[in-house]
């Protein structure tokens, strides 16, 4: 069986679109609880801000680099379409996808803690899912950097 695969700029493209809908989905948890708590609890929205600001600065940002540079620097012009991550990427994916379902489905953490940790996660998730696009539409990957 033929492995399909995509063109380096077109990853990049999967990778916006995979990351923008992860994002998307995580907010639609966490932004519901926000707005229904938030009345009540002010601390909430402060909270989900230091939770996007920590996860984009400290995480995700480093990650779009990451995988940007790693698709640039690929010797191969095509590559399989599930090579916009590499495989530590996937397996953080999965483990924060099942541990996040666990936490919220066990009952382990309080809506308030949900509300504000996924509502920063998820938008964390979807601004970088737009940088993604962004290197998409300007071809980032088909040029080279200094010192490649």
């Amino acid at each position: 069986m033929r492995v399909p695969t995509l063109a380096k700029n077109h990853l990049v493209l999967v990778a916006g679109l995979v990351w923008c809908a992860a994002g998307a989905m995580v907010v639609l948890v966490g932004l519901p609880l926000e707005l229904r708590l938030a009345p009540e609890h002010l601390v909430l929205l402060p909270l989900a801000a230091l939770v996007f600001v920590a996860f984009y600065v400290l995480v995700f940002s480093r990650l779009v680099r990451k995988h940007t540079h790693r698709i640039r620097a690929s010797d191969e012009e095509r590559l399989p379409f599930w090579q916009f991550f590499n495989g530590g990427s996937w397996a953080v994916m999965a483990v924060m996808m099942f541990g996040g379902m666990g936490l919220r489905f066990g009952h382990v953490m309080p809506d308030w803690m949900i509300a504000c940790f996924y509502t920063g996660l998820g938008i964390a998730l979807f601004v970088c899912g737009v940088r993604f696009l962004g290197a998409f539409a300007r071809k980032d990957v088909l040029v080279p950097t200094p010192g490649d």
